[in-house]
């Protein structure tokens, strides 16, 4: 199918919100200017007095392995029940909800980072979807998300690293296919391969985030902060010293989601812990300022937090509308004051990129 114009897109995005009713009805889509890495100062500079921390901002929508993958392992059983994208009433439901989010993020001149892998990428294509076409003509950015055993199988820590890079290489043609975009820089994934960097960069890929043990659902808080690095290695979910140490020399950048005080924070949402949507995203402001307390001028801070389609969509009055408050609420002030920049992952990247390369030699985290 051919990819619509901006402009199109960003018009068919808003038709579709003002179909779903309510206080999303309301919405209009505001573009916005992509972030240009700035060059920085010599190795440890001095701020000046008027220089202040700046938080590069966006939120990450994972597609999760719902049906079957390209290399025939089935997964997506939630709750007793088999979700499939093969399904056409749940493939269209899941889109409308995307749109639906991208739309309400777009409002507040915000852009994702979308991270999808192959039962959904097969079926935008077997469909001639036009979702993630729609999604990176408006700006988004388009990556990968990967769940290794849906992938790779039950033993998936076993396999060479040959492997791995041929079935990468597999789910991001697929990836570009039904996107039409050409360059996919950043993924999440395969968080138990001790050799994972090495096989995303032979697949091309730059940039890394979202690690979460897939066994315990935790991240050790080690992992966390606001500087990205470079790490001297992966992990087998028990040792981190070479993930957490920064090697200038490493092919992958990896962005730490933020200054969270809990190891859980990635999962507890789905468990009750915080007690509903409404407190979690108050957490997740919490966490919003903390990560810009921790903040420093000299070097370049990231926050970010996942969601999944068709998640915290509240009432159908009003779909989505958590997020659209927390957006307004705790994310804009923050933008308006200059403390806090919308950013995909990529462009945190870049801007990572430009960092070093003016302060060589110099520690970022």
């Amino acid at each position: 199918m051919t990819p619509e114009p901006v402009s199109n897109a960003r018009t068919l995005t808003r038709r579709r919100l003002l179909a779903l009713g309510g206080g999303a009805a309301a919405l209009a889509i505001a573009g916005c200017t992509p972030e240009t890495p700035s060059s920085g100062a010599r190795p440890d500079p001095a701020p000046s007095p008027a220089a202040k921390p700046v938080l590069r901002f966006t939120i990450g929508l994972h597609i999760e392995p719902f049906g079957t993958t390209a290399q025939g392992f089935r997964s997506g059983a939630v709750e007793g029940r088999q979700l499939d994208y093969a399904d056409r009433t749940f493939f269209e439901r899941q889109s409308e909800d995307i749109r639906a989010v991208a739309a309400i993020v777009e409002q507040h001149s915000g852009r994702m980072t979308v991270q999808a892998q192959s039962p959904f990428t097969s079926a935008v294509i077997a469909r001639g979807s036009s979702i993630l076409r729609e999604l990176a003509a408006a700006g988004h950015e388009i990556a990968l998300h990967f769940h290794e055993d849906a992938h790779l199988g039950p033993s998936s820590a076993s396999l060479p690293v040959g492997r791995w890079t041929a079935v990468l290489e597999e789910e991001l043609d697929l990836l570009r296919r039904a996107s039409g975009v050409d360059r996919i820089r950043s993924w999440s994934g395969g968080n138990l391969y001790p050799r994972v960097y090495e096989a995303a960069a032979a697949a091309g890929l730059e940039v890394n985030s979202d690690w979460k043990n897939p066994a315990s659902q935790s991240t050790p808080l080690e992992l966390t902060g606001v500087n990205p690095w470079r790490p001297a290695g992966g992990t087998d979910g028990t040792g981190f010293s070479a993930f957490s140490r920064h090697d200038p020399a490493g092919p992958v950048i990896f962005l730490p989601e933020g200054a969270y005080d809990r190891e859980d924070f990635a999962s507890a949402r789905r468990g009750g812990q915080f007690g509903g949507d409404e407190a979690y995203f108050a957490y997740l402001g919490e966490r919003l300022r903390a990560s810009l307390a921790a903040s420093r001028a000299d070097r370049v801070n990231v926050y970010h937090f996942t969601i999944h389609p068709g998640e915290f969509r509240g009432s159908a009055a009003a779909p989505f509308a958590v997020i659209d408050r927390f957006l307004a609420e705790s994310v804009g002030p923050l933008v308006a004051a200059g403390d806090v920049t919308w950013a995909t992952f990529s462009a945190m990247a870049d801007a990572f990129i430009a960092w070093e390369r003016a302060n060589p030699g110099t520690a970022p985290k």
